[in-house]
């Protein structure tokens, strides 16, 4: 059984922004058997990822998400590398939390060009090499507010929600050609400094705490791997009971 979860052979890519948890996913993708591509404009995880994770199967790559040259260029560069692609992570999580009266026009659209367009644009560039091969796996790292909503949440909310419907279209569209794609819902995450027991919020999680990189990272490499084949289309939440909630 243990042989279906791993990953030997396999390319993948993480596009991230502002997800938490990208150097313990690129280890875990890793430590699975995949060669693995990181696709981030923050130096800072560059750097991170780079110290942690040295040698040929980790490449990361300074792109702007925003930018379809940039992420077309990447896609390229790691078919050079590493011969093909089969498995994307699309990790976009830009927050705005700001009353809807209150913003522009350009804060709005920002949002969305961050979390949905960008999905699309990563999500078109790698999956050519996917369809052409028909094979490989899309996961879309969303949050659980892609289902809810929250005050001074709407363009994020919004933006959640729309690569969620974008999820599930597209894993149909694809679907012929053996290119799985699914949605990961993930609970409001862990703060820096602050314990549980005086976090109001991780207190009114039913798990009382919040979601943390071991809770997420395992079932991306469940999603990306052939244990996860027939699922499609689907979105998976850890939240720790959250989302149970009326």
């Amino acid at each position: 059984m243990l042989e279906e979860f791993r990953l030997d052979g396999n390319v993948a890519i993480i596009a991230s922004r502002g997800f938490s948890w990208i150097k313990e996913l690129a280890l875990s993708l890793n430590q699975a058997g995949a060669r693995v591509t990181v696709a981030t404009s923050d130096r800072e995880k560059i750097n991170e990822i780079t110290a942690a994770l040295p040698g040929q199967d980790v490449l990361c790559i300074p792109t702007d998400l925003n930018n379809s040259r940039e992420i077309e260029n990447m896609v390229t560069r790691t078919v050079s590398q590493f011969g093909k692609v089969d498995i994307l992570v699309n990790g976009l999580n830009l927050e705005l939390w700001k009353p809807l009266l209150d913003m522009t026009e350009k804060e709005w659209q920002g949002v969305l060009q961050a979390n949905l367009t960008a999905a699309f644009l990563c999500s078109k560039a790698a999956g050519k090499y996917m369809v052409a091969q028909k094979a490989g796996s899309i996961i879309n790292i969303v949050s659980g507010l892609a289902e809810r909503g929250i005050p001074h949440g709407t363009a994020y909310c919004a933006s959640m929600g729309a690569v969620l419907a974008f999820t599930r279209a597209l894993a149909l569209e694809w679907a012929p050609q053996n290119v799985r794609v699914n949605a990961l819902g993930v609970g409001w995450a862990e703060s820096q400094g602050v314990g549980d027991e005086k976090d109001l919020l991780a207190r009114y999680i039913p798990a009382r705490r919040r979601a943390r990189a071991g809770d997420i990272t395992p079932l991306v490499v469940f999603l990306a791997s052939q244990a996860s084949s027939f699922m499609n289309g689907s979105f998976y939440i850890a939240d720790g009971g959250l989302m149970a909630r009326a």
